[in-house]
């Protein structure tokens, strides 16, 4: 997640890295260099800013009972996950009927899709990859454009998404589960700090491990190839945190949409 070290830019990684077309430099990455390709960067965020502007219109106009945390964290998943940001939602936090219910029919309706474990890990789960990967892409921006090193970079990425994840996210989601502010800040924290170290060890992976494989070094926030790898490491993130959500939903500390 840090600056690499000098950079030949006679190589093709290199050159991919400081904002030049390149080819792969790691025999089986080749494919992931889609992911630093303008065109294609380009597209996918577009693709998931219309996904996130619908999300954010459906869940005041027909998908209203989605809990206040969730409707801030699906918008900033399906920015950045796309397509698959958006599948997800449809796939975990919206029932295909829930706009022919009106009132408390549409609360029902909603409590009952969401009681399967599946659906309230998901939702565990975009409670955290939402602020958490907020908080970790924008320091991860500042942290670029500062030249912090490797181990700078990584705690200052830690504490950021810890902090968005925790006050803002997680907080929001305990609030009513808690007799007051204090509790909700105490059990927003405990849930936040099992579930951060998982989001961070699948985003820092690719950010640490993949990108400087495939780019050469890591790309500043300039360039489609930070914007892509970026995308791929929430995508991780996401995936990596599913079995620790599950345990923290199954002991009680989180809980889903309802």
């Amino acid at each position: 997640m840090a600056y690499g070290g000098p950079c030949d830019q006679a190589r093709p990684s290199c050159a991919l890295a400081h904002g030049g077309v390149a080819l792969a430099s790691t025999r089986g990455m080749g494919s992931l260099l889609l992911l630093a390709q303008p065109a294609f960067v380009v597209t996918w965020y577009a693709v998931g800013l219309a996904a996130a502007i619908w999300i954010l219109y459906d869940t005041t106009h027909a998908n209203t009972p989605v809990p206040t945390a969730l409707k801030w964290a699906w918008p900033i998943i399906a920015l950045f996950l796309s397509l698959a940001g958006l599948a997800l939602y449809l796939l975990t936090s919206r029932p295909a009927d829930i706009g022919e219910y009106r009132g408390l029919e549409r609360q029902s309706r909603f409590e009952e899709y969401a009681r399967p474990i599946a659906r309230t890990v998901a939702a565990s789960v975009n409670h955290c990859v939402g602020g958490d990967g907020l908080g970790i892409i924008t320091a991860m921006v500042l942290a670029r454009a500062w030249r912090f090193s490797l181990w700078e970079e990584f705690w200052f990425e830690y504490a950021a998404g810890f902090a968005f994840g925790w006050f803002i996210f997680q907080y929001q989601a305990m609030r009513t589960r808690a007799s007051g502010p204090i509790e909700a800040l105490w059990i927003a924290g405990r849930a936040e700090f099992f579930s951060m170290m998982t989001v961070m060890a699948g985003m820092g992976a690719v950010m640490a491990l993949v990108t400087p494989l495939v780019v050469g070094q890591q790309p500043p926030a300039t360039t489609a190839a930070f914007w892509g790898f970026a995308a791929l490491g929430l995508g991780a993130g996401w995936i990596a945190t599913v079995p620790m959500n599950y345990w923290l939903v199954s002991i009680g500390w989180k809980h889903g949409m309802t």
